[in-house]
């Protein structure tokens, strides 16, 4: 049973990151947030699908009502004794009264059950609420990360990019528990599902000493650092007292300077091996290079998976913004922008809605852009079935009426381009225009592709004359294609662009490695190879279908354009059809102003 996962505090950085890792998961998400709350953050995390309820978080009845039928409630609230000890008390006795089985409180920090009372202000606040949550009728799961590893970019005496130097108390290799707030968030979303997740787990996306930390600095190009001692914890300590004694008005600041202070001491105090990395699967752990890397760099780093995420994504599009609607069975995630007549945007193989990004912009100045994950693609679900693309139409015609749309124009492309198809055959009075980008609904004829290549066809890039399309019998394959591609699959990446784009350079390494995210893991491959293994059923629907009578474009590339101008008037008589010759199948990358224009004359 999929029950909701309540998250208290779901408008600050960790809560918000908490509610999109659990979405992301699949799961149903209720915020709570104060009635006070800015509208404009209510309605973003409305706009996500959450169910938002503003209520008191001093009021236990109403907290209660907004607690019943959870499967767990998540703290992510932040504050001082109020809120820690005070405002978690009340949201911990209406958890229970509502019988809600577990609760995750907002510990998020280092290892407090390691260290002794009076050296952390903020760690005691944590030990005071545990001694409550211990004795509640309740089972509870506390995140224990370390420090957050986004500190070291805060020019810190752990890290001091002015004066060069990497400054440690007692030991230069200590190993030191860093914790970014995307990994933190992603593993607590996983422990509030898990219903058998233990009291404690305890994470680090890396453990560095400040020795290792100068070398990761300067790997990552911040220059060299030097490794200096600046005493003995004992002094720290003891600094720290003197600090706190000589700043009373800190006692009410949530990160006074010696409160800063006590974090750093705490990095210094507690190292926790083993790790609970491992406890949940489908997670990535950001690498210190990625989190230290200058900020002109960062977007390139390699092995950063936090870059290639929705929510990093979507800050490249401005004006766009991400979604996600569970319809007709499955939970899809579709990014929109601009305003006017809906377009819909479908996607191909093995991309995601990212590959619509060259061209979107320039649509969204006239057009209200949908770009919608298929079923089995990015972070819309991947179920067993139903990737016949008279299903997956279905799942876009749903998602129609979720928003309210009676009838849109569709764009589509490769596999995206066959859903487009089936969309318009099956529900005509709801499709306005149809646009297929080098893809077609699939028909008899694909059962007459060669096996084997034609002699001198199967070159370094398509012959557009005797075209070879070997992954349309690799895909069929079950099983297989998720064991030799999964956390490979950048290979298959570099050797297909090669092969069906004219100019592969046009698709940078950023792009390949946003792709080869989406599909490293072997769900995602073997969910996009239904899309191919489903070819047969929808061979046999498509002989049911009169054809089109409503306007239809096709956009041809040099490897897809003779086929397209074939086959095309069979399924759409007065159909058009135009060629660009110039580009490989990739077109959105190689030829997007040409793509847009396009697009553009034929919507007027």
């Amino acid at each position: 049973m999929n029950l909701p996962i309540v998250v208290a505090g779901g408008t600050g950085n960790l809560g918000r990151l908490i509610i999109e890792a659990l979405l992301q998961r699949g799961a149903t998400v209720r915020a709570l947030v104060r009635p006070q709350t800015d509208p404009t953050k209510i309605a973003d995390l409305t706009q996500l699908g959450v169910d938002v309820r503003p209520v008191d978080l001093a009021d236990v009845a109403a907290l209660t009502q907004a607690c019943i039928g959870a499967g767990c409630v998540v703290s992510a609230l932040a504050g001082l004794r109020e809120v820690i000890v005070d405002t978690q008390s009340v949201l911990l006795a209406a958890a229970v009264a509502a019988g809600v089985p577990r609760f995750v409180p907002s510990d998020f920090c280092s290892d407090y059950t390691q260290q002794a009372a009076g050296l952390n202000r903020n760690f005691d606040l944590r030990r005071e609420f545990q001694a409550h949550l211990d004795q509640a009728a309740i089972a509870a799961t506390s995140i224990l990360n370390g420090a957050f590893a986004e500190v070291l970019t805060y020019n810190i005496p752990l890290l001091d990019f002015k004066r060069q130097q990497v400054g440690y108390w007692e030991d230069a290799d200590w190993k030191i528990d860093f914790t970014t707030i995307d990994d933190t968030a992603a593993f607590t979303a996983a422990a509030a599902l898990d219903a058998d997740s233990p009291r404690w787990l305890r994470i680090a996306s890396f453990q560095l000493s400040p020795r290792e930390l100068a070398a990761a600095a300067e790997a990552a190009g911040r220059g060299h650092f030097e490794v200096v001692r600046l005493g003995s914890r004992a002094d720290f300590a003891t600094h720290i007292q003197q600090a706190r004694t000589a700043n009373p008005a800190g006692e009410h600041e949530l990160y006074a300077s010696w409160q800063q202070m006590q974090y750093l001491l705490s990095m210094f105090s507690v190292q926790n091996n083993p790790l609970d990395n491992s406890r949940y699967t489908g997670l990535t752990w950001t690498n210190a290079q990625a989190v230290l890397a200058a900020p002109s760099e960062a977007a390139a780093t390699p092995n950063s998976e936090a870059a290639y995420t929705d929510a990093e994504l979507i800050k490249k599009l401005p004006g766009f913004t991400n979604h996600y609607a569970t319809v007709n069975g499955v939970r899809l995630h579709y990014v929109e922008g601009g305003s006017g007549q809906p377009l819909v945007c479908l996607p191909g193989w093995p991309q995601t809605w990212y590959s619509f990004y060259p061209v979107a912009p320039a649509l969204a100045e006239r057009y209200r852009v949908i770009i919608v994950d298929i079923r089995g693609m990015g972070s819309s679900d991947k179920p067993a079935t139903g990737y016949d693309k008279k299903t997956m139409a279905q799942d876009i015609y749903a998602l129609m009426q979720h928003l309210g749309l009676p009838k849109v124009s569709l764009l589509g492309h490769d596999i995206g381009g066959m859903v487009a198809a089936s969309f318009a055959f099956n529900y005509p009075e709801a499709t306005e225009k149809l646009i297929l980008a080098d893809g077609a609904h699939p028909s008899d004829g694909m059962r007459y592709m060669s096996l084997l290549p034609a002699p001198g066809a199967f070159e370094a890039k398509m012959d557009a004359h005797q075209p070879y399309v070997w992954w349309m019998a690799f895909n069929q394959v079950k099983g297989l294609p998720e064991k030799l591609l999964a956390g490979r699959f950048q290979y298959l990446l570099d050797y297909l662009f090669a092969y069906v784009m004219l100019d592969e350079s046009k698709m940078s390494a950023f792009d390949r490695a946003v792709y080869a995210a989406a599909y490293n893991e072997p769900e995602s491959i073997r969910a996009a190879n239904g899309w191919y293994q489903a070819l047969g059923q929808d061979m046999a629907d498509a002989n049911a279908y009169t054809p089109l009578t409503m306007p239809v474009l096709g956009i041809g590339s040099y490897v897809s354009y003779e086929n397209m101008r074939q086959s095309m008037p069979a399924m759409a008589p007065g159909a058009q059809v135009i060629g660009l010759l110039d580009s490989g199948h990739y077109m959105f990358e190689e030829k997007p102003e040409l793509v847009v224009a396009a697009v553009l004359d034929f919507l007027k």
